[in-house]
Order: structure tokens, then C-alpha cells, then sequence
């Protein structure tokens, strides 16, 4: 039987976040930025015909003309010309040092510093600044709690497989009443623990053929593991709330494990992660591939167990 192709399609336009437009295809921003400067060298025609030659005065209002015209209708990154402005203007004003100080004082800065040159320093806040034992992440105002997950085989699926996993996954975003984190991040797979345990266990196997035999696939691992690089894809699914972990950790986690059981009728392996593995997962998507932020045994994030007791 000839496989049935799949009966989901959908159109998204590529400027989905774009304000709807108001006159002419331009949105209201950019009616108001545009308007007032087409009407004040209207205004400034009417005034100036007789005083001044037409083609001075077309020299003097194009570039002026111009240059509204291009703010209002050019962008970068989906973001207007003046809102990129203010953005470097704050960050230009805003300083750029940022030093640990956990008790909010800044310390003080060395006798050999310039004095008319200053570096601006400010104190450095982390978004995460707890961890309960149950992976609740404290976040100031707002919790979260991830979930790990792995992937599926879509591509190999049949029309009607990849219609059920659609459908189900439509119905895990509409369960959702919180903002949601999908987070894949591709990681160097490190296989000397499997070939360890490969060659450990080839010693107590009983057949000299199949202890030959996982040898030489330990061999293999080996090889590819020197001549490839390999790695792999992890997916983190973070789910956040408003509120303390004090108060929502406990609603947050319930809410975890049920967009984790969601995800498991797609074929998902999922695993909600507790303060631990949490920790870890922060780490490491701060960290670039091969190099470490901290030593975990010297610096670890703030576990806070009287959280976990009272949420």
C-alpha cells in the first residue's frame, strides 16, 4: 500500500511579528514617524515657494525626508532603527565591568587605575539564584524547572505516525498557561565510560567469542571516538511560573511532571531534574564545548533546602 502522506500543513509567514499594518502597508509606528515629517515640509513648501528657489529647497528637505524614511521603515533584528539607538545608548551609558560582589558593595578599584579614565563597575547578578533539592531554579521573581529530553526519528515516521506526533505535541503546547523554554544545544559525546564499562564486562563473559567479540566493538569505540568527532543533541524543556520557589516550587514541579508525561506519549524519554542534575545543566549550557566555568567541587550554586521543605 502506497504510504499516506501527511495531512498537516501549514503556512507561517515569515514576518509573523510584525505589527498588522495601519495605511498603506505601514504600521502605526511607522505612520507617526512619517506623517508629522511629510506634513512639516508640506508646511515648509507653502511657506518658502516664493522665497526660495524650488530646487534648493527640494536639496535641503530630501536628505531630511530621507532619513525619517529610512528609520521608520528599516530594521534590525525585527527591531526599529530608534529603539536599536536607544539600545546603544543605554549600553554605551550602562557599565561594562561587572564584578562578584554578593554583598552589593563594589570593591574598590587599585591605586594604579587612571583617574580621568575610570572603568564603570557594577555588580554582577546571576539570573539563577538558588536551586532547591527538587530543581526548582530561583530566579527572582519568577521559577523554573527543566525537564531533559531526547529526540525522535520524525523524518522516519510514516504520514499518519507524523500526524499522531504533531497531534500530540499540539496538545502539550496547548495544555501550556506559562512561557516555555525549548532549548537544544549540540554536546561532544564522550565515549570512554561506555568503553570502559565494554572492556569490564568482556572479562566476566563466559564465551571466549563473545568476550573476543565486545573487545574488539571497544576497539571500534576507540577508533571512531580518535579519527570523528562525535556528538550528540541535548534538548532541555524549561517550564517557568510567577513566584517564589518558596511559594510555587511545588506547583511548578507537579506542572514539570506533567508536561513530562505529555511528552512521553510522543516516545520521548523524559526526566524532570532535580537540584543536581539542574545545576549541572546550567553549567554546562553556560559553558562553551571542551572548557570549564568552575570547579564544581570548590563553587557550587546556593541548594536551598528550607525551600524544598516549606513549598
Amino acid at each position: 500500500m502506497p504510504e499516506e502522506p501527511s495531512a498537516w500543513r501549514g503556512r507561517i509567514p515569515a514576518d509573523i511579528d510584525r505589527p498588522e499594518p495601519l495605511l498603506f502597508n505601514l504600521t502605526a509606528r511607522q505612520c507617526l514617524i512619517i506623517a508629522p515629517a511629510l506634513a512639516a515640509a508640506w508646511v515648509a513648501y507653502l511657506l518658502l515657494r516664493e522665497a526660495i528657489p524650488l530646487w534648493v529647497l527640494a536639496l535641503v528637505l530630501a536628505p531630511l525626508l530621507g532619513a525619517v524614511i529610512a528609520i521608520a521603515l528599516a530594521e534590525r533584528d525585527g527591531r526599529g532603527l530608534e529603539k536599536v539607538l536607544a539600545s546603544a545608548w543605554a549600553w554605551k551609558r550602562a557599565p561594562q565591568h561587572l564584578v562578584p560582589a554578593p554583598s552589593g558593595e563594589l570593591p574598590a578599584l587599585p591605586r594604579w587605575t587612571p583617574r580621568f579614565r575610570q572603568p564603570k563597575l557594577a555588580p554582577l547578578r546571576l539570573p539563577a539564584s538558588a536551586i532547591t533539592p527538587g530543581g526548582v531554579i530561583d530566579l527572582g521573581g519568577r521559577c523554573a524547572a527543566v525537564i531533559a529530553c531526547t529526540t525522535i526519528p520524525f523524518q522516519l515516521a510514516s504520514g499518519r505516525e507524523q500526524d499522531q506526533v504533531v497531534a500530540a505535541f499540539a496538545g502539550v503546547l496547548d495544555s501550556l498557561t506559562e512561557p516555555v523554554q525549548i532549548l537544544v544545544q549540540r554536546r561532544r559525546a564522550d565515549l570512554s565510560g561506555l568503553v570502559a564499562m565494554v572492556r569490564a564486562n568482556a572479562d566476566h563473559l563466559h564465551r571466549p567469542a563473545l568476550a573476543d567479540a565486545a573487545a574488539a566493538h571497544a576497539d571500534f569505540l576507540d577508533e571512531i571516538a580518535a579519527t570523528h568527532e562525535l556528538s550528540h543533541q541535548q534538548v532541555l524543556v524549561v517550564v517557568t511560573t510567577t513566584g517564589t520557589a518558596r511559594r510555587t516550587g511545588g506547583a511548578l514541579r507537579r506542572r514539570a511532571e506533567d508536561v513530562a508525561d505529555r511528552l512521553a506519549a510522543l516516545g520521548v524519554r523524559t526526566q524532570v531534574l532535580d537540584g543536581q542534575a539542574a545545576e549541572q545543566a546550567l553549567r554546562a549550557s553556560m559553558t562553551a564545548p571542551g572548557t570549564h566555568l568552575t570547579d564544581p567541587d570548590e563553587q557550587d550554586l546556593d541548594v536551598d533546602a528550607n525551600n524544598e521543605q516549606e513549598a
